[in-house]
C-alpha cells in the first residue's frame, strides 16, 4: 500500500537534506535565524510541563 503521507515527508526531509549539506547544526541555525525573523513565533509548552510535573 503507497502512503503518500510518508512519502511527501521523506521528500521533505531530503531535500532539507541537501540544502544544508547533512548537516543538522546548520539546519537548526537556520530555523533558529527564521524563527527570529517570524511575528508570531513558536508555541512554548514549557509552562505546561511543570505543572504536570
Amino acid at each position: 500500500m503507497k502512503n503518500e503521507i510518508l512519502e511527501e515527508l521523506w521528500k521533505v526531509k531530503d531535500e532539507l537534506g541537501e540544502k544544508y549539506g547533512n548537516n543538522i547544526d546548520a539546519l537548526a541555525d537556520a530555523m533558529k535565524t527564521k524563527e527570529k525573523a517570524e511575528k508570531n513565533g513558536v508555541i512554548d509548552l514549557s509552562h505546561n510541563q511543570k505543572a504536570a510535573a
